[in-house]
């Protein structure tokens, strides 16, 4: 007659009779740790697959969801359970420019365009950006007795390939004086940029630059009776634009 023993997986069970038959049992740790299971199909284990995402997310750009990369580690081959480490890190992109060369704004009076600066970053991948720019500007004039000032300064931020304004124009300096002497006087104009960009996937990734413009109002557009613009400048030294990546 066979002998028959058993293993440290598979039992033996029945007597080889008739009215017993003798059947093959699997053997199944029960520790908590284990997913091997006797299904009608056979042995089951389900296969645990645990993955991270990181990088542009099309679809989360509409949202105001923030930036995060999720990083997995998973275990190693022998250990029970079978524990994966999850973590979870805000490193969003980054980026500055500045200082940068002076632009001089005086011919923007008379020909009412704008004038491009060298003050620009380029936006790497689709997502949404806070952009903020530091950004300095100055005018210069002299009045003589009776004499009088109505000049200003603007800045904005365009998107370098189409043109298409990003942030909406901000005022910075304002020279407007009226005098009884002979006067010459500068004034600078610190000025905040920022708000939100948004680059499409479509786009990729966006460059965007800093324009300024210098503007007159009233007799003489700005310089009345004698009044004489020296300088009106972007300047440069002192302007700088940063961008951080706030959403995909």
């Amino acid at each position: 007659m066979p002998r028959f023993e058993n293993s440290d997986c598979i039992a033996l069970v029945g007597q080889a009779s008739t009215a017993e038959p003798l059947r093959a049992e699997l053997i199944i740790d029960q520790a908590e740790c284990n997913a091997a299971r006797c299904t009608p199909q056979g042995l089951r284990v389900p296969k645990t697959i645990v993955t991270g995402t990181s990088g542009p997310a099309p679809a989360r750009i509409a949202n105001s969801w923030q930036s995060i990369d999720v990083v997995v580690a998973p275990p190693a081959a022998a250990d029970c359970p079978r524990n994966y480490t999850v973590r979870a890190y805000l490193t969003p992109q980054r980026g500055e420019a500045g200082p940068v060369d002076s632009v001089d704004l005086e011919p923007t009076r008379t020909s009412n365009t704008w004038a491009n600066t060298a003050l620009q970053v380029t936006l790497p991948a689709p997502g949404v950006y806070l952009v903020t720019g530091d950004v300095d500007t100055t005018i210069c004039a002299t009045l003589n007795p009776g004499s009088a000032t109505n000049l200003w300064t603007e800045v904005r931020l365009i998107d370098v390939n189409s043109g298409t304004v990003e942030l909406q124009p901000r005022g910075s300096t304002q020279h407007q004086f009226t005098s009884d002497a002979r006067l010459q006087h500068c004034e600078h104009g610190p000025t905040s940029l920022s708000g939100l960009v948004t680059v499409s996937p479509a786009q990729g990734s966006k460059t965007v630059r800093v324009q300024a413009i210098l503007s007159g109002g009233g007799p003489g557009d700005g310089l009345a009776n004698g009044a004489t613009l020296q300088k009106a400048t972007f300047h440069g030294p002192r302007s700088y634009l940063t961008y951080v990546k706030v959403a995909d």
